[in-house]
């Protein structure tokens, strides 16, 4: 997936980004009515979803080309701090991948260090 995001050009960047912030709106959804996670830890994951919605606005808005990779980096770190988070992330980046290029996301090693949905 990571070789796909960072390759997009500037118009598929922002598409990307714009994407992206919509699946993270459903992703927070999901969390929310999420029956398998407690009280906290649906509050944490929403806590570093919030902040990886800033991330995505933060790369939509910049102009430099590393903005997606540091953008994905970013995911990783914040994913890591709430575990329940990443399956859902990982979704959202597949959909927002998906709608902008129709590219299918890579199903084995490329993660990027986020788990696919199970």
């Amino acid at each position: 997936m990571r070789t796909h995001v960072v390759a997009l050009d500037g118009t598929q960047a922002k598409k990307f980004c714009t994407r992206l912030w919509f699946e993270l709106t459903i992703a927070g959804r999901a969390i929310w009515s999420d029956k398998t996670l407690d009280a906290a830890a649906q509050l944490n994951a929403l806590k570093w979803l919030n902040e990886i919605q800033h991330r995505v606005w933060g790369a939509h808005a910049s102009l430099r080309p590393d903005a997606l990779a540091n953008l994905l980096d970013r995911i990783i770190s914040h994913c890591e701090q709430a575990p329940p988070l990443q399956c859902y992330v990982r979704m959202a980046l597949d959909s927002a991948l998906r709608a902008t290029t129709g590219a299918a996301p890579d199903s084995a090693g490329g993660q990027g260090g986020l788990k696919p949905p199970m």
